[in-house]
């Protein structure tokens, strides 16, 4: 049994996923829950949380987040103490607090606290690199349209600015962690990444964050990995994944068969596309 906080663009599709495709897979859509509740007025009752006050009796297994970070922030160690809880949106844990306090949750109640890949290609790779002691550097690049930044604080001035100009800007280039609160429905791929390879974390990955005008319709995540060298000489891996996107969207078309894939690996394999924390 399934719970989704959030009904965004991302909720709906995994709503509609788990009606559609969810039975035959032994998954049950239990209710969905959005800060602003009526945005639910499309799913019959029955499937509506109107108070996540009542998670308790609900007797989900599984809680996905796909709101925004401050739900998890708020709500998540309530989550863990009555299922495992897949947190959306990574950003939330640039807050070291946070962070501490939802790895102790899940420690203490024996559920698991998971990180969906999203838009990040190569995570595994990039997880074993970690794991193994060989990653020195990450650098993770995003690139989308003006329209599609959700900016904060001084970072607003920058999109705005951007917008008029109608030139390529680049945004931010610096250490992940400061970004992720001013753009937090924008960098959970960079956030997804810090996660996999914990011993770069927030503070070692470069994030590079830029609006381009000259593509409307797309989000390009460029991922450069860097090993530590041998005999003078480093492996670098760069990928770029170019993902469709709707005008304005925050997130692209492809992330969201992501997401289900991660929602079913969760549940049905060790194998699973997405980080434990």
């Amino acid at each position: 049994r399934v719970g989704i906080l959030g009904y965004g663009q991302l909720g709906q599709f995994l709503a509609k996923q788990l009606l559609a495709q969810g039975p035959p897979l032994g998954l049950t859509l239990a209710w969905v829950w959005a800060r602003d509740g009526a945005s639910l007025g499309g799913l019959p009752p029955a499937l509506r949380l109107p108070d996540l006050g009542l998670l308790p009796s609900t007797g989900v297994d599984l809680v996905v987040e796909v709101a925004h970070p401050c739900v998890a922030q708020e709500h998540g160690e309530d989550i863990l103490g009555h299922a495992d809880f897949m947190l959306g949106s990574p950003t939330a844990l640039a807050d070291p607090e946070t962070e501490r306090r939802l790895r102790e949750a899940a420690t203490r109640r024996g559920h698991t606290l998971y990180v969906p890949r999203g838009a990040l290609w190569g995570c595994e790779d990039i997880a074993r690199m970690d794991r193994q002691g060989t990653l020195a550097a990450l650098k993770v690049t995003m690139t989308k349209s003006p329209q599609s930044f959700r900016a904060q604080g001084w970072l607003r001035e920058r999109v705005a600015a951007a917008v008029a100009s109608g030139t390529r800007t680049v945004l931010y280039e610096g250490p992940l962690r400061p970004l992720c609160p001013l753009v937090p429905n924008n960098v959970n791929t960079m956030a997804a990444a810090a996660v996999a390879a914990p011993g770069l974390g927030f503070d070692g990955i470069t994030a590079c964050l830029v609006a381009d005008p000259s593509v409307p319709d797309w989000h390009v995540v460029e991922v450069e990995v860097t090993s530590v060298a041998d005999k003078g000489r480093c492996l670098s891996v760069i990928s770029t994944r170019r993902n469709p996107a709707g005008a304005g969207a925050v997130t692209g078309s492809a992330t969201l068969g992501s997401f289900w894939s991660s929602l079913q690996g969760e549940c049905h394999s060790s194998q699973c596309p997405h980080c434990h924390l």
